[in-house]
């Protein structure tokens, strides 16, 4: 049986159904290839895919455990699985999923054990037809969950009966809360349940029978549901319902409320699968009992293959970026690089004129200079006098360097007339004297002379560069 439905929405809209029945010998590939042409038919293998085992191929429990918190529930059940399964923990596939949560701090768990060869092989044989699961469910949580969509406003006490190929389920409710679950492995095919050997029909009474019957012994009310309802996974029940309530004595019908859960293309479904359509609101995230078997070795190869991906997407973005980056710098640089090789040109195309330019105007200047007599040793000799002291200062000796310094040596009564004469030299450069702005006494000795003690002294003119600059513009 399979089913494609739209995702989302708050209904099962369906976009396709088909089931494929027929003979297929244990030990033979018969089955591979079956599936395989089913899945190729039908296009599967494009979808995101859930599977669904049934509930007699393995072990469920409906616990009462002291605790609520989801870690503590795990470690107690997988500490007491050999209690319930004669399998090691190592060979088993474990989930739990909390039914109610108790007054006094306890809670009530549904909890399945799967031999891990089960799910391994299950997952082999889809793998083989090229279909990976996302999840694996367990069809008994399937079909609760669709009756506690269907009938958010029921309070009676009901049992839900599942004909399905190699068994059946069978579940008891109250309400919205699951009271009682149970599976059979059967080799009857339920189709002959109106045959007239009766003998499908008589092994279903007896096993519903016996179904009800351990559910009030292990109730605490010791109730008998207060109605059965038939779902199937290929054929309609109508007429086996109607048996089914002459031989048990059970108010007995089809479990039609499933089609308050169906939306569009409802009229694809032949008949009302309720495991179908549990399936598809488990696949949706809004199971009332969630319960996946995938092997956690699965779950880790999957985790290390998004995140193998994720690192090749990443360093992919990561290398596209720096591809992007250096483009940018590249194309930068190569805009740099002309705008420098325009320069350039520019540069050398005006670098002869620039140079005749200059040497023309250090001609004009040198011209200028003398006829101005600009700068001129006479001339500063005249302005040098101008501010020398006319007493108590003697000048001996003078030094000039045209266009860099003037040094001049001489004696003075007091270190005031040297001082002086040096202010008055600065004042001068910064009038009419530029040469003179940067008048600096070198040094004053006092020294013996005519039993008088006096200053033998020296001032540095170093000339600015000014004038060097206004010769070379």
């Amino acid at each position: 049986m399979w089913l494609r439905a739209a995702s989302g929405g708050d209904r099962v809209h369906v976009l396709d159904f088909a089931v494929e029945e027929g003979d297929w010998s244990a030990g033979t590939n018969a089955l591979d290839k079956a599936l395989k042409a089913f899945i190729d038919k039908h296009g599967i293998a494009r979808d995101a895919v859930y599977s669904v085992l049934p509930r007699h191929g393995m072990t469920a429990r409906i616990l009462t455990l002291p605790t609520q918190d989801p870690r503590e529930i795990g470690g107690m059940i997988r500490l007491s699985a050999g209690e319930y399964v004669p399998y090691a923990i190592e060979e088993l596939v474990i989930d739990q999923c909390v039914l109610d949560e108790l007054p006094d701090g306890a809670s009530r768990v549904m909890t399945v054990f799967a031999h891990r060869d089960l799910i391994e092989t299950h997952l082999a044989v889809l793998g083989a037809a090229g279909v990976e699961p996302q999840k694996v469910f367990m069809s008994s949580a399937c079909f609760v969950s669709a009756a506690v969509a269907a009938r958010t406003a029921c309070d009676e006490r009901y049992a839900v009966v599942n004909l399905a190929s190699g068994g059946l389920e069978v579940v008891v409710l109250c309400g919205r809360s699951l009271e009682y679950d149970r599976g059979i492995g059967s080799a009857q095919d339920w189709g002959l349940l109106e045959a007239p050997s009766g003998e499908a029909l008589e092994e279903l009474v007896l096993e519903v029978r016996a179904s009800l019957s351990a559910y009030r012994r292990e109730s605490e009310e010791g109730l008998s549901p207060d109605a059965i309802y038939l779902s199937s996974e290929w054929m309609d029940v109508a007429r086996t319902a109607e048996l089914l309530t002459q031989q048990t004595g059970y108010t007995t019908s089809p479990a039609w409320f499933g089609r308050d859960l169906t939306g569009r293309g409802a009229d694809k479904l032949p008949c009302l699968s309720l495991v179908a359509l549990g399936g598809v609101l488990a696949a949706q995230g809004r199971a009332a009992l969630d319960i996946d078997l995938t092997p956690p070795s699965v779950i880790k190869r999957r985790r290390s293959i998004v995140t193998r991906r994720k690192a090749v997407r990443w360093a992919a973005a990561i290398m596209l970026l720096g591809l992007a980056t250096f483009g940018l710098y590249f194309q930068s640089y190569r805009q740099r690089t002309a705008v420098l090789e325009a320069l350039d040109a520019r540069i050398a195309a005006i670098e002869t004129n620039a140079r005749d330019v200059v040497s023309k105007q250090r001609q004009l200047q040198i011209l200028q200079n003398q006829v101005e007599r600009k700068g001129s040793l006479l001339e500063l000799l005249a302005a040098l006098c101008e501010v020398a002291p006319p007493s108590n200062l003697n000048i001996t000796r003078i030094t000039f360097e045209h266009g860099s310094e003037l040094n001049i040596w001489g004696r003075a009564r007091t270190l005031n007339e040297v001082n002086d004469f040096t202010q008055a030299l600065r004042q001068l450069g910064e009038s009419t004297i530029p040469q003179f702005v940067n008048a600096r006494r070198l040094y004053e000795v006092q020294t013996p002379e005519r039993d008088e003690t006096i200053y033998a002294f020296a001032v540095g003119i170093p000339f600015p560069e000014t004038e060097e600059t206004e010769a070379e513009e």
